[in-house]
């Protein structure tokens, strides 16, 4: 009777922590880079260093930049794809819509900027226009993803910094790259409890369970404007 109901907090957990839901045509992103690719386009140090870059102009603007690294954006294409994801993932800070969505698909060979309401006057179309056609599409034809995004995000996040008014965000706490899952935590802490009367208290092996309860911060819940550019490589 223990071990199945052992073997049934088992189940319960795995339901709930640490299962990936099934795949969907616009996928769930957090701060600030997602590399959805498989096998992977960037690596750990290369996407630590572009969240860097995304999180200094976070905070010194609340400007927040979002980069997308996917296989492909079919059935919807990058354009309706770019939309959409934004849209689902609210980029930028409530009231300011000052988000920005750089999506690269890498089998469509083909990249958009996607830019919030509140940064339309910052970055204009044939502005980001020409920082993908300068930076994204020699690199990444070349091969080369992060000196092509690298140097992308770091033209927009420069002219965001210089143009875009800081006082715009002020009042907006730093952003917060790791927030606790307040749900799983709940469901975990009742499940640890429940095994530790079934296990006498030789539970601790459980306690390894709680680190993996912290997930990435998500954005701020800002609209997209419908505007931006793309192009191919």
């Amino acid at each position: 009777m223990r071990s199945r109901a052992l073997s049934g907090c088992l189940v319960f957990v795995l339901l709930f922590v640490g299962v990936n839901a099934a795949a969907q045509d616009v996928p769930a992103i957090y701060l600030y880079v997602n590399d959805l690719t498989t096998p992977g386009t960037l690596t750990s140090d290369e996407v630590g260093a572009l969240e860097d870059l995304c999180y200094q102009v976070d905070r010194i603007s609340s400007a927040e930049i979002a980069i997308l690294v996917v296989n492909t954006t079919l059935p919807l294409g990058i354009v309706q794809f770019s939309i959409d994801t934004f849209a689902k993932n609210g980029i930028g800070k409530r009231g300011l819509d000052n988000g920005l969505l750089l999506v690269v698909s890498t089998d469509e060979r083909a990249w958009r900027f996607e830019v919030g309401y509140g940064l339309e006057g910052t970055l204009p179309a044939p502005f980001v226009g020409r920082v993908g056609l300068d930076n994204l599409t020699p690199a990444l034809q070349a091969g080369n993803f992060f000196d092509g995004i690298y140097n992308a995000t770091y033209a927009v996040g420069t002219q965001i910094v210089n143009h875009y008014d800081p006082n715009a965000g002020k009042g907006f706490p730093n952003p917060l790259l790791w927030v606790l899952d307040w749900k799983n935590v709940a469901i975990v802490v009742a499940v640890f409890l429940g095994v530790a009367v079934l296990t006498r208290g030789r539970s601790f092996l459980w306690l390894g369970t709680l680190f993996s309860l912290f997930k990435r911060g998500g954005f701020g819940g800002g609209r997209s404007g419908g505007g931006g550019a793309k192009g191919r490589f």
